[in-house]
């Protein structure tokens, strides 16, 4: 739940690349933080848009279409002006599926675990994957969770880069900077691609120095799990996994640092 001016004062830095006017800078702003653009990581459309332009031309062949990521349904919906009849609609989890709906297309199929295994899963209990054929618009890196699960399952799976990542170059001096200056309370990550990119964009030493002392906000528990395994030692994570939902875990880890 939003609570207004919770972050009121607090420096927290964000290390998806918004260029200082993205939804999640918004959301910190709306609860009273001051954002720190440290954005390490963007989109961008695919290097060769030939293989998704051919199946967007073939769409209404497709009994679904599974989105794994915001990034995957913006890739689609800004190339088709209306959801296709008869095709159905599957996203990972919340935040996915607000992304579709709010650009009017309808979906289908949500998963109570919001994971790539959880919409597998989803499709098995139904038991209406045998023979579908499925598009699989995603990120060049993604995994292959969703593509994989659902050809064991008997889909005839149709996987298209949708879009890639690209990193940003950081200052790390200006970073250091901020940090020695006491402007950074929280920090917020969307991804484990945010944290890598992250990582090698302000060093090894302020990487450390920044995991043993600062709070950082996990969009979910993927990217907490991420965090761990780099030693960062305190985490606030998002209860649902949608920016709103990191920018409210902001919030819970500012009010846990302030009492330390």
């Amino acid at each position: 739940m939003r609570s207004e001016g919770v972050l009121k004062g607090v420096g927290v830095a964000v290390t998806r690349g918004e260029e200082g006017e993205g939804p999640l800078t918004l959301a910190l702003k709306e609860r009273g933080a001051r954002v720190l653009d440290w954005g390490s990581i963007g989109f961008a459309p695919p290097e060769d848009l030939c293989p998704l332009l051919s199946a967007l031309t073939q769409i209404r062949e497709y009994d679904w279409i599974c989105f794994s990521s915001p990034r995957a349904v913006e890739a689609v919906v800004s190339r088709i002006p209306h959801p296709p009849e008869g095709v159905r609609m599957a996203t990972v989890g919340p935040s996915t599926a607000a992304a579709l709906e709010g650009a009017g297309w309808p979906v289908h199929r949500i998963p109570a675990e919001g994971s790539g295994e959880g919409l597998v899963e989803a499709f098995r209990t139904a038991g209406d994957t045998q023979d579908a054929r499925v598009l699989f618009p995603a990120s060049a890196i993604a995994l292959d969770v969703i593509p994989d699960g659902l050809s064991r399952l008997g889909a005839k799976v149709d996987r298209r880069t949708a879009y890639r990542m690209v990193t940003f170059p950081l200052d790390e001096a200006a970073c250091r900077a901020s940090v020695e200056a006491g402007e950074v309370q929280v920090i917020t990550f969307a991804s484990p691609s945010a944290l890598n990119a992250f990582r090698v964009g302000i060093g090894e030493e302020l990487f450390d120095q920044l995991a043993s002392g600062t709070w950082a906000a996990a969009m979910g528990p993927t990217t907490a799990e991420a965090l761990g395994e780099a030693g960062w030692v305190s985490l606030a994570v998002a209860e649902t996994p949608t920016l709103q939902g990191l920018a409210d875990a902001a919030g819970r880890a500012a009010s846990k640092a302030a009492r330390m």
